[in-house]
């Protein structure tokens, strides 16, 4: 279907919905691949592979996009361009780890690398453009994240590109994976929460989060990635580990940051509220390991704490905003977005998804493998019963989807500029000073 530039900023919301929900199918499909790479008996690296590269990424693309649209009034990218880039990250990350997992030759290998590369840079240009043609400028911030966490990713593939040749020397190992899992995953983690949790917990963001202090985070945190990454490349752990701290303390200053819930607000989004503040603690007590490993000069995130970082910290956060997308994004109304929210409301999980944290870092595999299990199991049965799927409508004879009253109201309420600002301005509706689902 071809739009004008005007139809597709009119359209902007439904366009970058539609978008975001095939690629988070997709994410859910590599998440669920990985896990059962893990049950079969995979060696570590191949689950952790698929998750991260795979899964995790996908969603970094799938959100950022949705964010950096509905965020900055800007149109949706050509459903051409996201689509290559899902499909790109996806059959790149598939293809590296079966072409190493299947000892392929190294043009094979470097084939699927390219492919994934390629998705990185699509990313990134998908993203600038937007920006570029947005509306509002106050959540700039969160886009020049982004940006900053998909350089970090091309420089995380360049250097285990130099492992594959060079060998898996251990300072190049630590360097791949603060880039990859602090710079890739975190920077989009750090620069999202601040506005996110003031939406999933229907609030204002907090009045300590000034676009001046925003920016500066994300500049003290890119400046210490950047630092940690280089130390630990040219062989100096310990201006690594001082790096690190200095990371550690940016992801303080993200968790301050964030909305002080409400006991209202806390009864209606429950553990998906919870999941976000809980995921960054694990986060910056993996951080903070991982600076005293460096300190010793010993390898970063070689043992459990890569689990329980994954798990607890970035697996939590991205299970707490997947608990709020999928209703959002499958909308069908204020009836159906309140049972979407039902469904994927479960304290059980959040259990569970802790409780294999705590078991890996005190060094009980059986425990937090049985723990994990469950959550997986609850997670799975629980987006299953969301969905991901909008209910089919009437299309209009010109092509466009008519938007009625009712389907309006779920897509444009929870992530459009307009609600956002009125968080910012402490404008709650009615019913949010009522409470209770929307």
């Amino acid at each position: 279907m071809n739009t004008t530039g005007s139809d597709r900023l009119a359209r902007r919301v439904p366009l970058v919905h539609a978008q975001a929900r095939r690629t988070l199918r997709l994410s859910l499909s590599l998440g669920l691949i990985a896990v059962a790479t893990a049950v079969a008996g995979e060696a570590r690296w191949v689950p952790m592979h698929l998750f991260l590269s795979g899964a995790v990424v996908l969603a970094i693309s799938g959100t950022s996009q949705l964010f950096t649209v509905t965020w900055s009034t800007a149109p949706a990218p050509l459903d051409g361009w996201a689509s290559a880039q899902r499909w790109t990250i996806a059959l790149g990350a598939i293809g590296v780890v079966a072409s190493r997992r299947g000892d392929a030759p190294e043009a094979v290998v470097g084939l699927a690398g390219t492919l994934y590369v390629f998705g990185l840079v699509l990313l990134g240009v998908l993203l600038a453009s937007t920006a570029a043609r947005g509306r509002k400028r106050r959540f700039d911030p969160a886009v020049a994240t982004y940006l900053g966490a998909v350089a970090f990713g091309l420089i995380g593939v360049a250097l285990g590109v130099r492992m594959a040749v060079d060998g898996p020397h251990t300072s190049l190992r630590s360097a791949h994976l603060v880039a990859n899992l602090l710079g890739l995953v975190g920077l989009v983690v750090g620069g999202t929460l601040p506005y996110f949790a003031a939406t999933v917990g229907r609030s204002r963001m907090s009045g300590h989060a000034t676009t001046r202090r925003l920016w500066c985070l994300a500049s003290w945190q890119a400046a210490a990635l950047s630092g940690a990454t280089t130390a630990l490349a040219v062989g100096t752990p310990r201006a690594a580990a001082a790096a690190l701290v200095g990371y550690a303390t940016g992801i303080a200053a993200v968790i301050a940051l964030l909305p002080r819930p409400s006991r209202r607000q806390l009864r209606w989004a429950g553990p998906r509220l919870v999941a976000l503040w809980t995921g960054a603690a694990w986060w910056a007590m993996a951080v903070i390991v991982a600076a005293r490993a460096a300190s010793r000069a010993e390898p970063l995130l070689a043992d459990r704490w890569l689990v329980v970082l994954v798990v607890a910290g970035y697996g939590q956060i991205l299970w707490g905003s997947l608990a709020y997308l999928l209703p959002m994004l499958r909308g069908g109304g204020p009836e159906r977005l309140a049972a979407g929210f039902a469904s994927t409301r479960s304290w059980f999980g959040l259990a569970a998804i802790n409780s294999a944290g705590i078991a890996t870092a005190v060094g009980l595999p059986r425990i937090a493998g049985a723990a994990l299990a469950a959550a997986t199991i609850d997670a799975t049965w629980r987006a299953a019963r969301a969905g991901t799927s909008r209910p089919s409508v009437p299309v209009h004879p010109e092509g466009s989807v008519p938007m009625t009253a009712s389907r309006r109201q779920p897509l444009t309420r929870y992530l459009d500029p307009r609600t956002m600002n009125k968080h910012c301005a402490g404008q709650d509706r009615p019913a949010d000073r009522k409470g209770g689902p929307p």
